[in-house]
């Protein structure tokens, strides 16, 4: 057994004790990141209702850390007092520190009371931000007033709080926030799209696109990145939309090219369209054969609008039988199209020796109505697994009628494994009683499945005779 490293002792404090020990804001939390500030505010307010007892931090911090505190005692915090009507402050007046704990108190009353002692402070105007979102009519009022005083100043940092701002728009009360901030900042900075698209809440992020668009903060290069990347559909759709608006006749900054060669279907689709109203529509010819039908179908409406006949760009594509570079897409446009001759020029395209082509033949033919069932019976031979389990979904309709002698050899011992798994699933389709017959030998079989199911069938009741089953 190898030795494990021995773990040094950590000497980590939550932001929440770092504030009770008297470090400031900037040495107790990641002051730009707006999660921070909203778990604070969450851990302050737990940690103040369940004051009555010490916690330890176990033995490192008995001895050295926490500024020679042995533990972090909440029971100690600023606290409401009732009778005095007032905090408990242990200086007055309070420290930047003691007013950020107040501030977050699960008192409304200290909340309140911390606000007097917030202007001045540049440091405490995310937690006055919060409290403008605050569930208590009195405090966010308060909370309002005196921000609005602080942003009205010359060097207030409005733009710094609007990452905060959007994050908070997820509270009830929390949209008066960023209609605020955003009046006080004037014109974003490009550097703070980053920040307003990179919190770990999907709706955040969505929104925090939305105010980059709306705010023109998203250079091409921005849009084509998150078009592509993005985590979110409804960013990518966004970005997508905002990217293809941008382009015009001629599409001389080439902004569609990256998307004609995007992953998703729905991007390839909608720049394919844009290349009508760019004036490219020549390259809509190149994604007739897309492995998406969605962007097929795109392909074919921009060529229709100038007057091309697809029909004969697809009986082009797929006329040599033996074409080493032919595309499954094509086979399927081919049959979309309504090409007249299309099951003439799909049937000997099931022969090619390209697997993908021989599956999208057999899938085109069966999309035309134009396979019979002895061909899908020896497509059930085929090499290729996903020709196989294609032409076993189109079986399955005909499966009372093919020989059961042909179905029973399709799981006989020595069968390629995805010919026994397909020809299992034509038994399930037939009559128990079959079923029983053909797989009573192949309880010991080597192939867990077939073993399995030859058990299933062996104790599953017949159903009453007369009853159809």
């Amino acid at each position: 057994m190898r030795n494990l490293v021995p773990l040094s002792p950590t000497l980590y404090l939550p932001p929440r004790d770092r504030l009770l020990l008297g470090k400031p804001l900037a040495a107790a939390l990641d002051t730009s990141d707006p999660e921070a500030w909203v778990d604070l505010d969450r851990q302050i307010s737990i940690a103040a209702a369940w004051r009555s007892g010490v916690m330890p931090l176990r033995s490192l911090l008995r001895k050295r850390h926490a500024d020679g505190h042995g533990s972090v005692d909440w029971a100690a915090a600023p606290r409401w007092d009732e009778e005095a009507r007032d905090v408990t402050w242990s200086r007055f007046p309070p420290s930047e520190t003691e007013t950020a704990l107040v501030l977050c108190h699960d008192r409304w009353q200290a909340r309140e009371a911390a606000l007097a002692f917030a202007p001045g402070r540049p440091a405490l105007l995310p937690l006055l931000l919060v409290r403008c979102a605050d569930s208590r009519r009195r405090v966010r009022e308060r909370a309002r007033r005196v921000l609005g005083a602080a942003l009205d100043g010359p060097e207030a940092p409005a733009s710094e709080l609007v990452p905060l701002a959007l994050r908070l728009t997820l509270r009830p009360h929390g949209d008066w926030a960023l209609e605020r901030v955003l009046d006080a900042a004037g014109p974003l900075p490009p550097a703070l799209t980053s920040r307003l698209c990179a919190s770990p809440l999907a709706r955040v992020r969505i929104l925090g696109v939305r105010l980059s668009l709306e705010r023109g903060l998203l250079t091409p290069a921005g849009l084509t990145e998150l078009a592509l990347t993005a985590p979110d559909r409804a960013v990518r759709h966004l970005c997508t939309g905002a990217l293809l608006a941008a382009v015009h006749a001629g599409d001389p900054e080439r902004l569609l090219d990256p998307l004609l060669t995007a992953s998703s279907a729905v991007a390839r689709s909608s720049a394919v369209m844009a290349l009508h109203r760019a004036g490219r529509w020549q390259e809509a010819a190149l994604h007739l054969a897309d492995p998406s039908a969605r962007v097929r179908s795109a392909a074919r409406l921009v060529l229709r609008m100038v007057g091309r006949d697809t029909q004969d760009l697809y009986r082009a594509l797929c006329a040599d039988p033996a074409a080493p570079g032919l595309a499954p897409g094509a086979l399927f446009g081919l049959a979309e199209s309504g090409v007249p001759d299309a099951a003439a020029l799909l049937r000997p395209l099931m022969a090619h020796p390209k697997g993908p082509v021989r599956t999208a033949a057999l899938a085109a033919l069966r999309m035309r109505d134009a396979i019979s069932p002895d061909e899908l019976m020896a497509a059930m031979d085929d090499p290729h697994p996903p020709v196989v389990r294609t032409a076993r979904k189109a079986l399955v309709p005909y499966v009372l009628l093919v020989p059961e002698e042909w179905l029973a050899g399709l799981v006989a011992p020595g069968r390629p494994r995805h010919v026994r798994r397909s020809g299992l699933r034509l038994l399930c389709a037939h009559s128990l009683a079959l079923r029983k017959r053909v797989l009573v030998p192949l309880e010991e079989d080597e192939d867990p499945e077939v073993a399995h199911e030859a058990q299933r069938a062996r104790y599953e009741p017949l159903p009453p005779a007369g009853s159809g089953g």
